[in-house]
């Protein structure tokens, strides 16, 4: 286990619900195994005297091992759907580590320079890194390539924006990078400011998420995709919307969108480790379980 992983799994075991679950989980064992021991005493009453402390020990273990087994938290759990047939899962890991295409989130101007305009350690930035060994010319004249026909909202001045691209794209743009077996779909959802700060908002990301699905429709071939959960600081979204309700977003707008046709085979909502030690892993498993 990475101490990454490790981390995520203490900070889930030490949060209320786990413990009360672990509680519940170790009451009911624990009265099953008493019941199954006191049918067996009562009909032969030796067995209690002659073992009577190993046995009450043994109950004690199993009950145990059960609370905790009912209790510890996983880093990954899915769900399979019927109406619509598709699958969600939520896992603790890496983005690009996942097969299949992936969802990367950017803002209004598609800027690509770090470290400025780009956090090194975004989405954005890990896909400048692993996908384009830094290279951002040829990123962005991929991007210019994806843009095309686009509609442009606004265009910036030199003046105004001194750093990075001018051309403003309505919030919601998808430019769909890569080819057929991987595609980056590069979905805008916050705006860049011209103190290359990103505002957005739940209303935005929203929005953004229900223009993204259709366009993953007519491109994914059903395939898996794959999302990161955007980052609350850079949006300026932290005090407006937990990690958790995030998740609860992108599952819903997914479903909304899917129960007009499939979106995709499969969709991973990916948690990175440092989001996951503050984010309630169970209470996420029992939302998707009961959508």
């Amino acid at each position: 286990m990475s101490g990454s992983s490790g981390r995520v799994l203490r900070a889930n075991l030490l949060r209320a619900s786990t413990l009360s679950l672990c509680a519940r989980s170790f009451l009911t064992a624990l009265g099953l195994v008493a019941g199954v021991v006191g049918l067996a005493t009562g009909l032969f009453p030796d067995l209690a005297k002659e073992f009577g402390p190993p046995i009450f020990a043994a109950a004690l273990a199993l009950a145990t091992g059960y609370g905790m087994w009912a209790a510890w938290p996983r880093l990954a759990f899915s769900r399979d759907f019927t109406l619509p047939n598709t699958r969600v899962s939520i896992v603790v890991g890496d983005l690009f580590d996942q097969e299949g295409h992936l969802i990367v989130g950017m803002t209004d101007t598609f800027d690509t320079e770090p470290p400025v305009l780009i956090s090194p350690s975004s989405v954005q930035g890990q896909l400048l890194v692993r996908e384009y060994d830094g290279d951002t010319a040829r990123l962005d004249a991929d991007l210019d390539r994806a843009l095309a026909g686009h509609p442009i909202e606004a265009t910036e001045t030199r003046a105004a924006k001194a750093l990075g691209r001018l051309n403003r794209y309505p919030l919601g743009t998808v430019a769909i990078l890569g080819m057929s077996r991987r595609r980056y779909y590069g979905l805008a959802y916050g705006r860049m400011r011209n103190d290359y700060t990103v505002d957005s908002s739940v209303s935005h990301i929203w929005n953004a998420l229900m223009n993204l699905w259709p366009v993953v429709r007519s491109t994914s071939h059903l395939e898996t995709v794959s999302i990161a959960v955007p980052g609350l600081g850079l949006a300026r979204l932290s005090g407006r919307i937990s990690q958790a309700d995030m998740v609860r977003l992108i599952i819903i707008s997914f479903l909304t969108s899917s129960r007009e046709r499939v979106v995709a085979g499969h969709l991973r909502i990916i948690l990175t480790p440092a989001s996951a030690e503050k984010t309630d892993l169970r209470r996420l498993n029992n939302y998707l379980a009961a959508q």
